[in-house]
């Protein structure tokens, strides 16, 4: 048997933490974010309201969708949750964007402020920075997530899959428009590690992105794209 077959099968029989309990590590990482960034008299008043649970239920089935693609991580949800800060990007995401999509009536300014203190969190554990105005749809997953750079604008849809150094950015480097700058990812599109997708673009339902590209321009579903060169330099000693 193969080394990568054999691997498959030793992760195939591991035991799979029941859902209640990898469900609460999730609620206590949450939980845990918004006391770091918030005083306890508001941490009272957002208990009052639907923060936690929904939130943990976004986080979980992000969860449970990194544990289903990464082979290294042996289908241990607890392990991924606790230990992962690449899916600590993700969950610090999922509670500040709740927090600036539902606390402007209550809040004003100060709910945008706690948002961006809960994304400052999330990229000082991660290396990963996600704005918390941007939109990203169900079970996304950041894995090896340093340096990557989500922008404002960008929308990103269900069942993407990016890796690290990717920037979803805008064309310019100052006097950048505040329209839609960034790019819309579809479903299903995965992006490898240091791509740049640049502009108010879209890139299709099942697309790939190698790693290393430079995507300015719409690309169409299902469609791949790959760095190709044909030039190889030898130096001879």
């Amino acid at each position: 048997m193969h080394s990568m077959d054999m691997q498959s099968a030793v992760i195939a029989r591991l035991p799979v933490p029941d859902e209640p309990e990898t469900f609460k590590v999730v609620r206590n990482l949450v939980t845990s974010a918004l006391l770091e960034c918030c005083s306890v008299d508001e941490f009272e008043a957002f208990k009052e309201t639907s923060v936690i649970q929904c939130v943990t239920e976004q986080a979980h089935a992000d969860l449970q969708a990194f544990a289903l693609k990464d082979p290294a991580a042996g289908r241990d949800l607890v392990f991924i949750a606790r230990t992962y800060t690449s899916y600590s990007a993700v969950l610090h995401y999922r509670l500040a964007h709740w927090i600036y999509n539902n606390t402007a009536a209550a809040y004003g300014a100060g709910g945008q402020c706690l948002a961006a203190m809960i994304s400052r969190r999330g990229k000082m554990l991660s290396g990963a920075e996600i704005h918390f105005r941007s939109r990203i749809g169900a079970r996304f997953i950041i894995d090896h997530g340093m340096g990557t750079v989500i922008g404002e604008t960008s929308t990103i849809g269900d069942d993407c899959y990016v890796l690290g150094g990717v920037t979803l950015g805008a064309r310019g480097i100052s006097g950048n428009p505040s329209s839609p700058r960034h790019p819309t990812l579809g479903n299903r599109v995965q992006i490898g590690a240091f791509a740049s997708v640049l502009g108010a673009i879209h890139v299709g339902d099942g697309a790939f992105i190698g790693p290393g590209c430079i995507i300015t321009k719409d690309v169409p579903a299902a469609a791949r794209v790959q760095v190709k060169t044909s030039l190889q330099v030898v130096l001879e000693p």
